[in-house]
């Protein structure tokens, strides 16, 4: 009587696929991926950064002008416009 085991790797391999494809948190986070959408709004992680920053209210309203006028023209990159808006305006301590 021959018998064939299956590589341990393989068993693994396909009970990783199946908690992956059974976690919800997963699923979501495909989804925003394919919807190019973020897990947690940049506007509101730029805002907490000027704000930790001691930035004026006149200095975040320009800021927050810019990230919208940005988002307008390419909506698919809002962590790249926080980013660069962070980058422009930090200031040298």
């Amino acid at each position: 009587m021959n018998k064939k085991y299956v590589p341990i790797e393989t068993i693994k391999y396909e009970l990783s696929k199946i908690r992956k494809h059974s976690n919800f948190q997963y699923k979501r986070a495909i989804d925003r991926n394919r919807k190019n959408q973020v897990k947690h709004p940049p506007l509101l992680i730029l805002v907490d950064f000027m704000r930790k920053n001691n930035y004026s209210e006149k200095d975040v309203d320009r800021m927050v002008a810019e990230y919208w006028t940005s988002v307008e023209k390419n909506n698919k990159f809002e962590k790249d416009i926080v980013n660069e808006i962070k980058m422009k305006y930090n200031r040298k301590v």
